[in-house]
C-alpha cells in the first residue's frame, strides 16, 4: 500500500515536560516507531512516519509565530493531515482548538471570535471562508496555509498547551471548553488501560474531531502502539457498509455514541455477518436505550462492553462494565475513575442521596473560553472525606442503585443529548423567537432518539400564509446558525401554546402532542 509519508530530515517530536500530550507521540515514536499509526482510504503512516510529519509542520508553525499563548484553530475534515495539524500545534505549546468545517460561515466566525483564536490552520478553500485579517503563511506539507487572524503579538485565552472544544450550544454563543494537556492525557492513559490497548490491533478512528471522543481516537492508540483506522465519513449514514467496513478492515475496538452502534448492531443482525475480531466497544455521549443495549449484548456475546460517562467539561469521569446488565433495570453509568470524586448534591450543595451529580479530579476543565476570557465554572465543595475540592456540577441528576453504580435519572435544565451532541432547546426557542411573525416558542424532545419539534404560536391558525412564512423564516434562520445536530426534525403551528396552572408553557402536554404520529406533518426539517 502507497504511503501517506514525505521524506523528513526530522526525527521526533520535541516536548516540554509539562506538556504530556505532546508527550504521547514521542514516546509511540521510540516505543513503537515502525507500527502502523493511522491508516485511511489513502494510505498508511507509522508511528515514526507521523512524528517526522508532525515534526516538520510544528517547526513550521514556530517559524511562523505560533507557541505558547497562541490558539490555533484546526479548520480541515476529519484525515491524516488534521491529525498531523493537531499534533503539532499541541508540540509547539499552544492551545489547539478542532473546528467543523460543516458549520455555517457565521458560527464559525462567532466561534474564533470567542475563544480569541490567534490563528487558523486550514487549506485554501478554509482560509478563504474564514477570510483572515492577518497574514498567511504557506506550510510545509499538504497544502496547509497558516492565517493569522490579527497582530502577530495577539494572544490566545491561555499561556499554557491545551485543548479546547466547542460545547453544542444552541444560542449562537457557544462555549469554549479549554481541557489542560494533562486533564486530555489523563483521560487517554485510563482509556488505553480500561480496553486493554494492544500493540498492533485497530481501531474505528470514526469520532468528529471537534467531540471529545476523537481524543481517544487520537491519544490512546498512540499509547498502545495501536492502528488508529478512519472510518470514511460517510459510511456512518449507511450501517449496513459501515458493518462490512468493520470486518473488511479487522477492527478489534470501537468507541462512538449509541447512534452509530445500534445502526451497526441493526445491519449485524440483519445479515448475520459477524465481526470475528472485533473484542471491545465503549459508548458515551448519549444514554443507551435498554432494548437496544440488550440487542447489542446479544449480538457481540463475550466481548468487552463500557459505558462511559462525562461531560465535555470532563470527559470521561465515571464508567461502567455493562456485560452483566440484567433487561428491566436502569442502565448504569457506573462508578468514578481513579484520580476521580464524585459526589451527589441537594439543591444547596449538600451531600445526598440522590440528587445533582458532581465531579472533581484530573479531568476537569481548566475554564470556558468566553469572549477571550478563561471563566472557571467550578465551585469547591467538602467531599465527605472531609477535603474540599475543586468540583464541577454537571447538571445531571443521578442516584446509586444496590450495586453502588450510579444511574442517571435527568438534567436539571433544558439541555439534551442526542447523537453525542448536548443541545440547548432555550437556544433554539430564542433564535425562533427572534422572527417577528412568532410570539411564542417551545422545543420539547421526545423518543428514545430525543427527536426535537419546535412548537410555534403565530397568533394564526396553522393553514395560514403568515404561519407558513413563519416556519420558513424560523427555518431559514436556524440554519444559518445551529450545527446540523441542534435543528429540529419538524417545526409546528400550535397557537396558541399550551399553558399549565402557573400560567406556563405546559411543556409535557407539547411533548404528548409530539410524540403523537402525524402531528409533525405540517413541516418537516430535511
Amino acid at each position: 500500500m502507497d504511503t501517506l509519508s514525505t521524506s523528513c530530515a526530522s526525527a521526533t517530536t520535541t516536548a516540554d515536560a509539562s506538556n504530556p500530550l505532546a508527550d504521547i507521540l514521542t514516546a509511540a515514536s521510540i516505543e513503537h516507531g515502525d507500527r502502523c499509526a493511522i491508516r485511511t482510504e489513502l494510505g498508511e503512516l507509522s508511528y515514526a512516519e507521523l512524528s517526522e510529519r508532525v515534526t516538520e509542520l510544528a517547526a513550521g508553525l514556530r517559524a511562523a509565530g505560533v507557541g505558547g499563548g497562541s490558539a490555533v484553530a484546526v479548520y480541515l475534515p476529519r484525515s491524516a493531515p488534521a491529525t498531523i495539524a493537531i499534533h503539532a500545534v499541541i508540540a509547539t505549546g499552544a492551545v489547539v482548538a478542532p473546528i467543523d468545517v460543516a458549520d455555517p460561515p457565521d458560527r464559525t466566525a462567532a466561534l474564533l471570535d470567542q475563544a480569541s483564536i490567534t490563528h487558523v490552520l486550514s487549506d485554501r478553500t478554509g482560509i478563504d471562508r474564514v477570510n483572515p485579517a492577518g497574514r498567511v503563511v504557506e506550510l510545509p506539507q499538504d497544502g496547509l496555509l497558516l492565517a493569522a487572524r490579527g497582530e502577530d503579538d495577539a494572544h490566545g485565552p491561555s499561556a499554557e498547551p491545551g485543548y479546547l472544544l466547542f460545547t453544542s450550544g444552541s444560542t449562537g454563543l457557544p462555549k469554549g471548553v479549554l481541557l489542560s494537556s494533562s486533564a486530555v492525557a489523563f483521560f487517554a492513559q485510563w482509556a488505553a488501560r480500561s480496553l486493554e490497548l494492544r500493540a498492533g490491533e485497530r481501531v474505528a478512528a470514526q469520532a468528529a474531531l471537534t467531540f471529545d471522543l476523537s481524543t481517544f481516537d487520537i491519544f490512546s492508540t498512540a499509547i498502545a502502539g495501536v492502528t488508529a483506522v478512519q472510518l470514511p465519513e460517510w459510511l456512518k449514514a449507511f450501517p449496513q457498509d459501515a458493518a462490512e467496513w468493520l470486518a473488511d478492515n479487522e477492527i478489534s475496538v470501537i468507541y462512538a455514541v449509541p447512534s452509530l452502534l445500534r445502526g451497526i448492531v441493526s445491519a449485524v443482525r440483519r445479515q448475520e455477518q459477524p465481526l470475528s475480531a472485533l473484542r471491545a466497544i465503549a459508548f458515551a455521549g448519549e444514554p443507551y436505550p435498554p432494548a437496544a443495549l440488550r440487542e447489542l449484548l446479544d449480538t457481540f456475546p463475550g466481548i468487552h462492553v463500557r459505558n462511559w460517562y462525562g461531560p465535555t467539561e470532563t470527559n470521561v469521569c465515571t464508567a461502567a462494565d455493562v456485560r452483566n446488565w440484567r433487561t428491566g433495570e436502569p442502565v448504569p453509568v457506573g462508578s468514578a475513575l481513579p484520580g476521580v470524586e464524585i459526589l451527589l448534591v441537594d439543591e444547596e450543595c449538600n451531600a445526598a442521596e440522590a440528587g445533582e451529580l458532581v465531579v472533581a479530579g484530573a479531568p476537569l476543565l481548566t475554564g470556558y473560553v468566553i469572549g477571550g476570557e478563561v471563566v472557571d465554572p467550578t465551585v469547591a465543595l467538602a467531599f465527605p472525606d472531609g477535603r474540599v475540592r475543586r468540583a464541577y456540577r454537571t447538571g445531571d441528576h443521578a442516584y446509586r442503585d444496590a450495586d453502588g453504580q450510579l444511574v442517571l435519572t435527568g438534567r436539571v435544565d433544558s439541555q439534551i443529548k442526542r447523537r453525542g451532541y448536548r443541545i440547548d432547546l432555550a437556544g433554539i426557542e430564542t433564535i425562533a423567537c427572534e422572527e417577528a411573525s412568532v410570539l411564542a416558542a417551545a422545543a420539547v424532545a421526545t423518543g428514545p432518539d430525543n427527536r426535537i419539534t419546535l412548537f410555534l404560536d403565530t397568533g394564526a391558525g396553522a393553514e395560514t400564509t403568515e404561519s407558513a412564512d413563519a416556519i420558513t423564516a424560523t427555518d431559514g434562520a436556524i440554519r444559518a446558525l445551529l450545527p446540523i445536530a441542534s435543528q429540529p426534525d419538524s417545526i409546528v403551528i400550535c397557537s396558541p401554546l399550551p399553558t399549565n396552572r402557573r400560567g406556563k408553557i405546559d411543556r409535557e402536554h407539547l411533548k404528548t402532542l409530539a410524540a403523537q404520529p402525524g402531528h409533525t406533518e405540517e413541516k418537516e426539517s430535511s
